[in-house]
């Protein structure tokens, strides 16, 4: 498993506005170009909410691109099986 880029919101357990909260902390404070919100399985609507809130809350951010993908991962039993997954690239214009 590659390590997570430092402008990527991955999205897991918590409640959506706390990746909402983080992905308009790197455009706003860090003042990066692009986030990616990843998400995968049962999380991947999350990732939808989340690119949702952040175009709407950020006019200046538009979404780039969206990648739809799946994985296989092994389970605690050691049964592989397949999971959905999600990119969604969100990314601020320039004025």
């Amino acid at each position: 498993m590659m390590p997570h880029p430092t402008n990527a919101v991955l999205v897991g357990k918590k409640k959506v506005s706390n990746y909402v909260i983080a992905a308009l902390r790197m455009f706003t404070h860090e003042g990066l170009e692009e986030v990616i919100v990843k998400a995968r399985g049962a999380n991947v609507y999350k990732a939808v909410e989340v690119a949702n809130r952040v175009t709407a809350t950020l006019s200046s951010v538009k979404v780039e691109r969206v990648k739809v993908y799946s994985e296989r991962l092994r389970d605690k039993n050691g049964a592989e099986r397949r999971v959905s997954c999600i990119e969604v690239a969100l990314r601020k214009r320039r004025d």
